[in-house]
């Protein structure tokens, strides 16, 4: 074997990032040694490897059967057989797989993370806290593991956990912007606005220029009644992700509150190009039209809400008021029934105050 090729071996062992061509040549490089070696778990170790720094994963995961056929105690080719399993989304094998590499070297924290990634995969988010406590017990600086310890947490609704692990993994991940936005998200959604800002305006004071920051920023600025900055916002976010549906419709319900419905439906329309199966953006788009006074193509709207959600009761109260608009007084009061079956305490009040509704003398219908 030549030094070049022991070097190219260390690089690949290493992790270091190296071009398809130079793994396409230590790939065949070990397929041409192991007829004359075949019984060599390390031969078979690195072709494993290699397939799978080259994406190759379902032939890494044969590779990996073969090489810990031939040395079952190797808990890097465990833990490496593992990671290959989950990337052809063979999960719960690949936490059995990572349960042996422990079993072998319980003190093998990258294993004891992966495996608490996988656990989440799963759902299973008690479980993956453990996980990553058995990580953080053998590498409590590794921000990695915290933030994806504060995912899980977040995931099992310990909100104020989340947010701490959040701000530890930032601590020492600090030039990473992933775990702020996550921690934006998270103190956005238990109405910690205040500091939620603090920490978008830090974001931006890095320079980071990411369609989730903008969104965040313009719902913060919503909140605080600045809609026209949110709108601005919303733009920038869009002109980084047009393709992203939420972003469409977060535009659209800014414009929506601006009174430019015109230019909302437009926003619902390009959400729903992007993600037709999306029953918000299509209550959206059809009160949009209720306010543009197109109840026909709004009722259809509505239809389609129903056909993806059918008990929604939005949808069925805003095809009552259509309805009712149109004249067709019979459909508009058994769409109005049907909205105050699923939500009464909801659209029972409602109904009072749509003068639409009122028009109808639709007390006879509430009392029914």
């Amino acid at each position: 074997m030549t030094q070049k090729s022991t070097t190219s071996e260390q690089r690949l062992l290493s992790g270091e990032t190296m071009p398809e061509k130079t793994l396409l040549a230590l790939l065949n490089q070990y397929e041409q040694q192991l007829p004359h070696n075949p019984n060599s778990s390390d031969l078979w170790q690195q072709r494993s490897y290699c397939l799978v720094r080259l994406g190759r994963y379902q032939e890494a995961v044969k590779s990996y059967q073969k090489t810990l056929t031939l040395d079952t105690n190797d808990a890097r080719a465990w833990c490496n057989y593992a990671s290959a399993l989950a990337a052809v989304d063979k999960l719960k094998a690949a936490v059995r797989a990572y349960d042996r590499s422990l079993q072998l070297d319980p003190i093998y924290a990258n294993v004891w993370r992966r495996r608490g990634k996988i656990l989440y995969r799963l759902g299973e988010y008690a479980r993956a806290v453990e996980s990553y406590d058995q990580a953080l017990a053998l590498a409590p600086t590794d921000g990695r593991i915290w933030y994806a310890k504060g995912l899980a947490t977040y995931q099992l609704d310990h909100i104020d956990q989340a947010i701490n692990c959040f701000k530890i993994a930032i601590e020492h991940r600090s030039s990473c912007g992933v775990p702020y936005l996550s921690l934006i998200y998270a103190l956005i959604s238990v109405e910690r606005d205040d500091e939620a800002l603090e920490y978008v305006g830090l974001l931006f004071k890095k320079g980071l220029d990411d369609p989730y920051l903008y969104d965040c920023y313009a719902y913060l600025l919503q909140q605080k009644g600045d809609i026209k900055g949110a709108l601005k916002q919303l733009q920038q976010a869009i002109n980084l992700d047009p393709k992203n549906p939420h972003l469409w419709f977060h535009m659209g319900l800014v414009l929506a509150r601006l009174g430019n419905y015109a230019e909302a439906h437009g926003a619902f329309r390009e959400a729903l190009k992007r993600q037709a199966n999306h029953t918000d953006s299509w209550i959206a788009l059809g009160m949009s039209l209720r306010k543009l006074s197109a109840p026909g193509a709004a009722i259809s709207a509505f239809n389609k809400a129903l056909t993806l959600s059918p008990n929604h009761p939005m949808a069925f109260f805003q095809q009552a008021c259509c309805y009712a608009s149109l004249g067709k007084n019979d459909w508009a009061i058994e769409h109005l029934r049907r909205a105050i079956s699923l939500d009464a305490k909801t659209y029972l009040l409602k109904a009072q105050e749509e003068t639409v509704l009122r028009s109808l003398q639709a007390r006879s219908v509430l009392a029914s």
